[in-house]
């Protein structure tokens, strides 16, 4: 079969999981994420974590980093980027797609004594200087027919508010950041959307509401990666588990900064919808 864009699909998506706060047997976890994805003929890095366990991990994993073919960056903050010099050093001349927000000077104030950076941990002539290619854009990027990133996603609800703990330092001035770098990875198939997340900053509902909008594709096939979810409300939480419903979700593997409090409730509340993934995991999607 052929896709209506006229893209024929690969029979399975492989999604390994190289950074999660939790590991399976072999492979270590850090506060972070990154996905390696097979997916139409493409080998996509999303992420690259906090470290150079990322790529370590790759290794564990018998992945050919030289393979990789594009590198989506989900936002800025460290924990997503700080493995990307290693990455560099494996991956070649490779497209980095991202918002140009990233490079916006990226903030946490837990308190008022509290106040931390949080931003890519390397300049950018610096990654440059090691191949880095940069294509850095606010709209949606098509990697190819069927695989494209989210571009800004709007917010259009009242439980889904970027946290105000969150900063960006301009002219010596600190001011809240909107996270308008936050962005998704969509995969088109047969069966419906395939979304892949950093951390949802902007709503796990919002991004993938948007990425049917963009799409005109109704159907949540999976849905992977951070929801957000760590700090939120009970009425917001319980609110996001009845819309996934609502929408049709049909497979969640929620993780790193969605809280193990909301991933347990989700599970609770989707049991046979839900797939947990950890570092070293590989999730097989039929297309």
């Amino acid at each position: 079969m052929v896709l209506k864009n006229g893209v024929k699909p690969s029979e399975k998506i492989k999604i390994y999981t190289l950074v999660d706060n939790t590991a399976g047997y072999g492979f270590q976890g850090e506060w972070g994420l990154s996905f390696y994805i097979e997916v139409h003929g493409h080998k996509i890095l999303f992420d690259t974590g906090m470290t150079s366990l990322a790529s370590e991990n790759a290794r564990l994993a018998k992945i050919d980093l030289s393979s990789i073919d594009t590198l989506v960056l989900s936002h800025g903050h460290n924990d997503h980027t700080g493995g990307l010099a290693h990455f560099l050093k494996y991956i070649g001349d490779v497209p980095i797609i991202a918002h140009p927000d990233i490079w916006t000077k990226k903030y946490v104030q837990e308190n008022q004594n509290s106040l931390d950076y949080i931003g890519i941990p390397a300049c950018r002539e610096e990654l440059e200087s090691k191949g880095a290619q940069f294509h850095l854009t606010t709209k949606t990027f098509k990697i190819c027919q069927s695989i494209i990133t989210t571009g800004e996603i709007e917010l259009n609800n009242s439980y889904e508010k970027i946290d105000s703990d969150l900063l960006v330092k301009t002219a010596g001035e600190f001011s809240p950041d909107s996270m308008m770098d936050d962005v998704s990875l969509i995969i088109q198939t047969e069966r419906g959307l395939v979304v892949v997340t950093g951390c949802a900053h902007r709503g796990i509902v919002n991004t993938l509401q948007h990425a049917q909008r963009i799409t005109g594709d109704q159907r949540i096939l999976y849905v992977i990666g951070g929801f957000h979810l760590y700090q939120a409300s009970h009425e917001r939480l319980d609110w996001t588990i009845q819309t996934l419903f609502t929408m049709g979700v049909q497979k969640v593997s929620p993780c790193h900064c969605t809280g193990f409090q909301a991933m347990a409730q989700i599970y609770q509340n989707m049991p046979k919808y839900y797939q947990p993934i950890y570092a070293g995991s590989v999730i097989e999607i039929e297309t």
